[in-house]
């Protein structure tokens, strides 16, 4: 946890302007070591709070022998952590019951940091201020395929709450991007789907937001139409009996309750947990001025000033043009800068990796579940994100073997490195 935390009072939060509280949650007490550690990794105030039992325990309607039976069987299959039982509290509480915390009552905003993560960009702005200053509720940096194990009656669950609750449903509000189309994958036969005669089902395609990070309005998650939809699932015992997560059960309100304008795609913070990362596109610093000078031909070093980053448009247009074939070499480099549309300002120390290179993490390619055709976040994003190949083929460099492949290759430019634009 300091680990985390020293990395967002360096990326973020150590600030004059910010200085946001840190307010740490347990079903235990903290222990004194622990207090005293992570108060030192932080100037701010920090608050450490005891989950009230009733917020971390199984509830009254839940059959306890079905509830074991069940984790003990999705554990056997291979759901990851579906056998502990604190791991469904947990799913539990971040899906719902968090907001509600007395703690929180005096906060509108929440930004949940998880153990051993790492932030690779400066944050040169105030994130709450900007959810606050742009009407936006809910914000993410990454969207993911889960397993559709986890939580095989959710998306009916879900379909059962609307039908029941048709008037909580924001008019504006667009979940087509997390419904199965005609395009996509399936290695498994299933009947009364359509999906053998090429039409889509309005299935749950298992895309969902990577919560554990999330910038949120905790009004939100208070509201009557966020409670009303956990309680529903809540009392249908899928946090038990399957595996509800957190993650898509907030996917599914916040695309439900909010417009998509309201909803945030924070491409520009760089973060990174267990096997998904995420490193937007960014402009390297210079190196020192005078190894800059040594690349250039003599006559022309006064007339080059000292930047700190690389300005494209200077690139383009000054002198490195004007030196022809000898210095082609700057100019398809201007160019390559250019297209790439490099976030302004943003220092990161991470490799940049392209928006959909989370998408199958947590799904391994070769599991049978449906997949969509599209990466989720693609699937999100929607418009001119949807930008592909034609279909490409594999190379194996162990056998020497060209084979066909079903993969998707999409055309990376300047579009997946602004989300700005």
């Amino acid at each position: 946890m300091v680990a985390s935390i020293l990395q967002v009072e360096a990326r973020f939060n150590s600030r004059e302007t910010h200085g946001y509280d840190w307010v740490f949650f347990n079903n235990e007490e903290f222990t004194e070591e622990f207090k005293a550690a992570v108060s030192k990794a932080t100037n701010s105030q920090c608050y450490f709070e005891r989950i009230p039992q009733e917020h971390w325990r199984i509830p009254s309607w839940i059959d306890i022998n079905r509830f074991d039976i069940g984790r003990q069987f999705m554990g056997g299959i291979g759901v990851g952590k579906a056998w502990l039982q604190s791991y469904h509290h947990m799913c539990r509480w971040n899906a719902g019951i968090f907001a509600s915390e007395k703690r929180l009552a005096n906060y509108d905003w929440f930004w949940r940091v998880e153990p051993a993560v790492q932030f690779s960009c400066d944050i040169n702005y105030d994130v709450f201020r900007f959810m606050q200053d742009n009407n936006m509720a809910y914000g993410f940096n990454m969207a993911i395929l889960d397993d559709a194990r986890s939580f095989p009656s959710l998306w009916e669950r879900t379909k059962e709450f609307i039908d029941h609750n048709e008037e909580l449903v924001d008019e504006d509000a667009d979940f087509d991007w997390l419904l199965h189309t005609a395009e996509d994958h399936d290695d498994v036969i299933r009947p009364h789907t359509g999906v053998k005669e090429g039409l889509g089902d309005g299935e749950y395609n298992n895309c969902q937001f990577y919560s554990n990070f999330e910038i949120g309005s905790l009004k939100f998650f208070r509201s009557k139409q966020h409670k009303a939809y956990f309680d529903h699932l809540d009392k249908a015992g899928g946090f038990y009996y399957e595996r509800f997560g957190d993650a898509p059960v907030h996917t599914l309100s916040v695309s439900m309750f909010l417009p998509k304008s309201r909803i945030w795609y924070f491409r520009d913070i760089g973060y990174a947990h267990g096997l998904c990362e995420q490193c937007p596109p960014h402009e390297r610093q210079l190196a020192p001025g005078l190894q800059r000078k040594a690349l250039l031909p003599r006559e022309v070093e006064q007339e080059v000033p000292e930047p700190t980053k690389y300005d494209t448009q200077t690139m383009m247009e000054g002198p490195f043009e004007s030196f022809g074939s000898k210095h082609q070499r700057w100019t398809t480099m201007a160019r390559d800068v250019e297209r790439q549309k490099g976030i302004p300002s943003l220092a990161c120390g991470c490799t940049v990796n392209a928006i959909d290179s989370n998408n199958a993490k947590l799904v391994p390619y070769e599991s049978k579940q449906r997949k969509p055709s599209d990466p989720c976040i693609r699937k999100f994003l929607g418009g001119k994100w949807l930008v592909k190949k034609d279909k490409v083929s594999d190379f194996n460099s162990d056998t020497g073997i060209i084979g066909s492949s079903d993969s998707v290759e999409y055309v990376l430019d300047g579009r997946d490195g602004n989300p700005f634009q």
